[in-house]
């Protein structure tokens, strides 16, 4: 997962994939909260969980928002 905001802060996470499962079941995983104008967070949840469970690999997802916040989700 990779994270650029628009004040020039990053965040890159790579972790592995039965422990992002474990943070997608007990909801742990909660940034995109509040940020409805984006994207159903709980959509993009089940996304993730289906392409974990399908072996799929590569970007999933990308949002841009319009303060120039940058968020990707990538399986690799």
């Amino acid at each position: 997962m990779k994270i650029a905001a628009n004040t020039g802060d990053k965040i890159f996470l790579k972790l592995p994939i039965d422990f992002v499962k474990r943070l997608v079941k007990n909801n742990a995983i909660d940034f995109l909260k509040d940020q409805s104008d984006i994207i159903d967070s709980e959509k993009l949840l089940k996304i993730m969980m289906n392409a974990f469970d399908y072996n799929i690999v590569g970007e999933i997802a990308y949002f841009e928002r319009n303060n120039g916040d940058k968020i990707r989700f990538i399986i690799d």
